[in-house]
């Protein structure tokens, strides 16, 4: 299950894609260069910051979660998030 799906700009303006997954039980994350689905595929720590694995209690909504993933990326990383993907998309 995707949990969230943020578009990055780093300090020299390159965009970077991080996505965050709920998968058996353990939140994975994927992040590689720019904002398609061919970019190279990149080192979480190139972020400098840690992400959260789990949550701050049982109560903690997925909203919630997310809000502590971009905060951490605004106010703790090299990168900012641009723009949160809508991760509800139907036809």
């Amino acid at each position: 299950m995707k949990i969230c799906h943020l578009h990055l700009r780093d300090s020299m303006g390159n965009p970077k894609t991080l996505i965050c997954r709920l998968e058996e039980g353990a939140v994975h994350y994927t992040m590689y260069g720019g904002h398609g689905s061919s970019g190279m595929g990149f080192s979480l720590s190139n972020l400098q910051c840690k992400l959260p694995v789990e949550k701050l209690s049982p109560k903690e909504t997925k909203e919630e979660f997310v809000k502590r993933i971009v905060n951490e990326i605004n106010f703790r990383s090299v990168c900012r998030v641009i723009k949160q993907v809508d991760c509800n998309v139907t036809f």
